[in-house]
């Protein structure tokens, strides 16, 4: 039987890294867009597969042969925790596709949370107190007031599609953090993370054929493939699933909800871009949510049943 792993310090933080690293996507895939002809479908790929290898690799360095002793129902978990992944980005992408940026971000990032904290409830993962509550709450309307919620301009684009394509993106990625809580107190976080990886990627190579591939041609452009391949996905997925040891996942899910928060703060920064005062309303209640996160350390930790 696979070695029970005891659960790390800290956890909160390295959730709130990786989601501050996932906060520079955007960016990076901005200015790839900005300097080459490309699908976003193409660059999920290339991240996926820039970061599989070096996962594998450094999951075989620090865990070696026992990488590969692992239960039968285990595996399944993690193929399908990186199927899910590829299935959320893809359909996230979708969604922007047909309702604009602005809505498919604000369903996407205000559904998973809510997902993720009814299924641990029901799958008896965690235990909800009135203080992870509000911060929830303070979460999901912070997210509303940064993001905003405006009909997108232009023609061609269809609503009904798009919502659907947004709550796909947000299920499929509430059930892979739900998936990670299975495994990460059993298994090192590089186990879990290169294998789903390898999964996703997968799943990801038979969408891009399915779809047509519209690779980057530039040097500038593959330097931030490579950036977006090691530094927001392979190593803010391993910082994740490792602060998962000692989070549970609506904490989580809550934290992850900076992304938004860290892109506008760098566009910002980079392109000039302006947030209105509802955007800083909404940036400070969700710094209040993660705040209450943070003092309520009893709580972070997942309920866990004797077996």
């Amino acid at each position: 039987m696979q070695k029970r792993l005891s659960p790390q310090p800290g956890g909160l933080w390295l959730v709130t890294g990786s989601a501050i690293l996932w906060g520079t996507i955007g960016v990076a895939t901005q200015a790839i867009y900005n300097t080459d002809t490309t699908s976003s479908l193409f660059i999920n790929l290339a991240r996926m597969l820039i970061a599989t290898p070096v996962l594998l690799a450094a999951c075989w360095r620090v865990v070696g042969p026992q990488m590969f002793h692992i239960r039968r129902r285990d595996l399944l978990i993690m193929l399908l925790t990186g199927t899910l992944l590829a299935t959320s980005h893809a359909a996230y992408f979708a969604a922007i596709r047909y309702t604009g940026v602005t809505i498919a971000t604000l369903l996407t990032i205000c559904i998973a949370p809510v997902v993720v904290t009814g299924g641990s409830v029901l799958l008896k993962l965690e235990r909800l107190t009135a203080q992870v509550m509000v911060a929830l709450v303070c979460a999901l309307i912070g997210s509303v007031l940064l993001v905003g919620f405006h009909a997108p301009e232009g023609s061609g684009y269809d609503l009904a599609l798009g919502t659907f394509f947004s709550l796909v993106a947000a299920v499929t990625y509430a059930s892979m953090i739900i998936g990670g809580r299975f495994l990460a107190a059993g298994y090192h976080p590089l186990q879990v993370t290169a294998i789903s990886f390898g999964a996703g990627a997968l799943v990801l190579v038979l969408v891009n054929l399915a779809a047509g591939t519209v690779s980057v041609h530039s040097a500038q452009g593959w330097l931030l493939l490579v950036y977006l391949g090691l530094v927001p996905s392979a190593l803010a997925y391993w910082l994740f699933q490792m602060g998962l040891r000692s989070v549970s996942a609506t904490a989580a899910s809550i934290v992850s909800m900076l992304d938004p928060l860290v892109a506008a703060l760098l566009a910002w920064a980079l392109f000039g871009e302006t947030l209105a005062v509802t955007g800083i309303i909404g940036a400070a209640l969700l710094i209040l949510g993660i705040f209450l996160l943070s003092v309520d350390r009893r709580r972070l930790r997942p309920h866990v049943q004797s077996k």
